[in-house]
């Protein structure tokens, strides 16, 4: 339990960061850093009574892959995982004690403390997951953390975020692709089981190619070529960021997901050649361009990305013994770059400068923070006796047996050379440039206050201690390698120490004469461009292609919209008849029973419709039409043995046609006259749509059988749910996440008709359209009154009935919700006159309360097995299961869109207010007769030629003008 408490802890410090800020403020950091040190003295203190063999495993989705597998809420301590885990407590313990005294006291330290709480937890969660699935959530979480740490920067992190997050999403997309393969050939989602599946040895074409996805995810975390450069511009963020994210967080998430998984993937001769070539190019570029920069927190992220390239390469060289180098020097690259990060920290905190250019001689200024540097720098630069200096020979002992050949081997070992040069260089630099060579007068600086210096220096100078003692690490770097590991500082003469020594000689006749090399390399470009303009232009590419692909459906005519999909139906047919059985199954002759003469019956009705909209003019007749092609459609689905989908199709046939007669209503009476050559072109576009369908359907559907999964559900779904309405179990239990989804669609709906119906100018009707019913529609609704009184109750009941019948007849929540709606519609037109039916709010509580319901539905289902898992029981004899609460959930969200389209379309909101509904009466003898009369000229309007002008005076109800209305 001890991996459950370590994360509570930190969900603990999550929860309760707000709460702090308001209290402390900036202080903050002092007790959510103490918290993390008491969650790595429980981790480290459970490791060495028990050994790296901590695991927690809950079943989380029961039957994801099979019947018998499930997706698991899984951790496992194992010593990799711990490893990341104690670095990441450690580390951020220290940066959030930094931070206490770093930061200002303001308003921006809640979110500050917020997110880096969250950033946390997600780390921890990634680097201790044993499930595929939960490991893809941590790591994406892990990229949304850092996105809004950098963007919280203001203006000057928001490009820079939005790279950052195209980059690293980038790698989480290819990262899923690689766990959905791995799982589905596994057979399980857990980790360990799927390390230790069979596959990978039996298919060592797809172990490959899995090798290049995870490799490239790794490299997008990581600030590997051609990826590195979002990981410079993230120094947008405030300095405690960047510590930790360079340090223990998001970089080292990229260099976990590559050690984990190189236990599989450290023979596959494409990973190591991948890794080692990108890790040491990345290593040595990222180092010169360190070189480069003037600005110390520049040049210490370029550092990093070099210092990580060390650390990928020597994980493609795939030995033990690699392993255990490339984790010292994790270890090494913490302390010396977290320190340096908080250090640079001071020095612009004291100073208000990290230009080298604007610096001066610090070093007697600011003694303390100097030697801190010192130190940080020295063990960057590998520099002996430091533990830099102890992971640099460990990785240079490694390359001399990569798998490269001898000339490889070679290459490989010239190429760290220059990396480790040109790392000794810009460790100079920033040394130097901070503390020696600056111009400006720093007499007025003072030393910073020591809670302030001290946990900025104190990882970085345990690079000294530690390399004294570093034959401590040899149990823990044995356990998790597998590699017999002696860390020492001294191993007699070998070449990594030749290489180092020759290394360390140049360096310091570089140093000596760098005030004439430096002037001739900074500033300079290497290449015409650079990661940021090649993304610029990647991502305005896209845009434009988005524009030139919107310019399809770019119109409100819907043979624009329909003309592209129907062209990619034809096609699909054409290789249909071409191809038989191109769906997977042999054409097979005509099934018995699918024809049928009463099939005639709805084909006759669609026919007909569908012939009189083709020549139907007027607007409200097409909508009429429309309405009974659905009644047509309706009967067949009757026909062929659906009553639960024919009842709701008829049902939406009903309220969908009220709907489009109160849009239609405010349109011109008639259509606009088309073109007969558009009309040809429309028609035969028609008919060849109709030849596709009917071919598609003929080839692919009507003459096979029912589908195995169609028969699984008729055949075992009554025993599993105890419901016998197979298609109401579906939707409430089977495939109730799908439906969860269309609620939230169903929302957005009434969201998108309100704001599209609240867009509308100050007066609703538009000059050329016809205003809502007047006068006569007063009398009109009079029988509707008098009917609605005693119908309404009765549809009340019909749906609760058809609500409760849902389980084992037709019926259920959606289908229960269209009665109920059907209610409301009928209560509308019984009125006479625009006015709404509920309260303006009561639409958004319906469908609010509705998704909460459904949701709340599904988190019962923990108590069982997972979300949305159905949980059964009996009452007084009845069976009962908790998809009736989904199913209220259902009801309530579709009756809240529906009343929605009612309240707005039928009830105007009043000008300049977004709560008030308009009727277009306000009491009086004669409903009407203090409106205002409307004028209306409209004397070119093609939309209207009907009508050239008239006047229409409320008060009378009647209308004059050149012509009748």
């Amino acid at each position: 339990m001890t991996l459950i408490t370590v994360l509570i802890l930190a969900a603990i410090a999550f929860a309760i960061s707000p709460l702090l800020v308001k209290v402390s403020d900036r202080r903050s950091g002092w007790p959510l850093g103490l918290l993390y040190i008491v969650a790595a003295a429980l981790l480290a203190r459970e490791v060495m009574a028990r050994g790296p063999n901590l695991s927690v495993r809950t079943p989380w989705v029961p039957n994801f892959l099979a019947a018998d597998t499930s997706m698991d809420f899984a951790l496992r301590g194992d010593g990799l995982g711990l490893f990341f885990a104690l670095l990441a407590l450690s580390i951020g313990a220290v940066v959030f004690i930094y931070s206490a005294e770093y930061l200002h006291n303001k308003s921006g330290n809640g979110s500050f403390y917020v997110i880096m709480t969250g950033f946390m937890l997600s780390v921890l969660l990634l680097v201790l997951s044993d499930d595929v699935i939960l490991l893809f959530i941590s790591w994406e979480l892990v990229s949304i953390a850092s996105f809004l740490l950098i963007a919280r920067a203001g203006s000057g992190g928001q490009a820079g975020a939005v790279r950052t997050l195209i980059l690293t999403f980038t790698g989480g997309l290819t990262l899923l692709v690689a766990v959905a393969i791995m799982a589905t050939q596994a057979g399980t989602t857990n980790l360990t089981e799927i390390l230790q599946a069979p596959f990978w040895a039996e298919k060592p074409t797809l172990t490959a190619w899995l090798a290049v996805l995870v490799a490239v995810s790794g490299f997008t975390k990581a600030a590997q070529l051609p990826f590195h450069f979002w990981l410079p511009e993230a120094m947008a963020a405030a300095t405690p960021v960047s510590a930790f994210l360079h340090a223990a967080a998001v970089v080292k998430a990229g260099i976990y997901l590559l050690m984990r998984f190189s236990a599989v993937f450290h023979d596959v001769y494409v990973w190591n050649v991948l890794l080692i070539v990108t890790g040491m190019a990345t290593a040595v570029m990222a180092a010169f361009f360190a070189i480069q920069k003037t600005d110390l927190k520049k040049l210490t992220a370029y550092s990093t990305v070099s210092q990580l390239g060390w650390i990928v390469a020597t994980i493609g060289v795939g030995t033990h013994v690699a392993l255990a180098a490339a984790l010292v020097h994790t270890l090494a690259h913490a302390l010396f770059k977290s320190s340096l990060f908080m250090l640079i920290g001071v020095i612009d905190h004291q100073t208000g400068s990290r230009d080298v250019r604007r610096l001066g001689k610090l070093y007697h200024r600011m003694p303390w923070t100097f030697g801190s540097v010192l130190i940080g720098a020295l063990s960057m630069a590998a520099i002996p006796p430091t533990l830099g200096f102890i992971s640099k020979e460990s990785m240079l002992e490694a390359f001399t047996h990569a798998p490269l050949g001898s000339t490889g081997v070679i290459l490989l070992m010239v190429a760290a050379g220059i990396g480790a040069l040109f790392t000794m260089s810009y460790s100079a630099r920033l040394v130097l440039g901070a503390f020696v060579d600056g111009p400006r007068d720093m007499s007025q600086v003072k030393e910073a206050p020591v809670l302030l210096w001290l946990p900025a220096a104190l990882p970085g100078v345990l690079s000294l201690p530690l390399a004294f003692t570093v034959g401590a690490l040899d149990a823990p770097i044995t356990e998790i390698s597998g590699a017999h590991v002696h860390l020492a500082l001294w191993h007699g003469v070998s070449l990594p120490l030749v290489v180092s020594l020759v290394v360390m000689a140049v360096g310091v006749l570089a140093i000596v004469a760098r005030r004439t090399l430096l002037p001739l390399i900074d500033g300079r470009e290497l290449l015409p461009f650079n990661g940021n303009s090649l993304l610029h232009r990647i991502t305005e590419g896209a845009r434009r292609w988005g524009i030139w692909m919107g310019r399809m459906a770019d119109s409100y005519s819907p043979a624009r919209h329909l003309t592209y999909p129907i062209l990619v139906i034809l096609a699909l047919a054409y290789v249909t008849l071409i191809f038989p059985g191109v769906d997977g199954v042999s054409p097979a002759p005509r099934v018995p029973g699918t024809d049928r003469p009463l099939d005639l019956l709805p084909l006759l009705i669609v026919v007909g419709s569908v012939f009189g909209m083709t020549r139907a003019r007027n607007r409200l007749s097409g909508v009429i039409l429309l309405g009974t092609t659905g009644v047509g459609v309706t009967l067949q689905i009757l026909i062929l043995g659906a009553p639960d989908v024919a009842l709701t199709q008829f049902l939406v046939e009903i309220l969908v046609v009220v709907i489009m007669m109160m849009v239609i209503r405010q349109q011109p009476t008639n259509f606009h006259e088309i073109a007969p050559k558009r009309a040809l072109s429309a028609g035969v576009l028609a008919v060849l749509t109709g030849v596709a369908t009917f071919a598609a359907v003929w080839e692919l559907l009507g003459r096979h059988e029912r589908p195995e999964i169609a028969m699984w559900y008729l055949e075992e779904a009554p025993g599993i749910s105890g419901g016998a309405n197979v298609v109401n179990t579906i939707l409430v239990e089977f495939r109730a996440l799908d439906t969860l989804g269309e609620l939230s669609v169903l929302g957005m709906a009434g969201v998108v008709i309100a704001a599209v119906v609240g867009s509308i100018p100050r007066h609703p009707f538009h000059k050329g359209t016809h205003p809502a019913p007047f006068g006569a529609s007063q009398l009109n609704t009079v029988p509707m009154k008098v009917l609605i009184k005693w119908l309404i109750p009765v549809l009340g009941l019909l749906s609760f009935l058809i609500f409760m019948r849902g389980h084992n007849s037709p019926g259920g929540g959606f289908i229960a919700a269209l009665v109920a709606g059907g209610a409301f519609m009928l209560s509308y037109l019984a009125r006479g006159r625009d006015e709404a039916t509920v309260k303006p709010n009561t639409p958004y509580l319906l469908t609010g309360i509705g998704v909460l319901t459904a949701v709340f539905a599904g988190v019962l289902g923990y108590l069982h097995d997972s979300f949305l898992a159905p949980i059964h029981g009996h009452v007084l004899g009845e069976h009962l299961t908790t998809s009736m609460i989904f199913d209220v959930g259902v009801f309530l969200a579709v009756l809240g869109m529906l009343t929605v389209a009612i309240n707005h379309l039928g009830g105007y909101l009043r000008p300049g207010t977004d709560t008030e509904l308009l009727p277009f009466t306000r009491g009086g003898d004669h409903p009407l007769q203090h409106h205002p009369p409307i004028e209306v000229t409209d004397e070119d309007d093609p939309d209207w030629p009907e009508a050239r002008s008239a006047t229409w005076d409320l008060s009378t109800t009647s209308t004059s003008g050149k012509e009748e209305l």
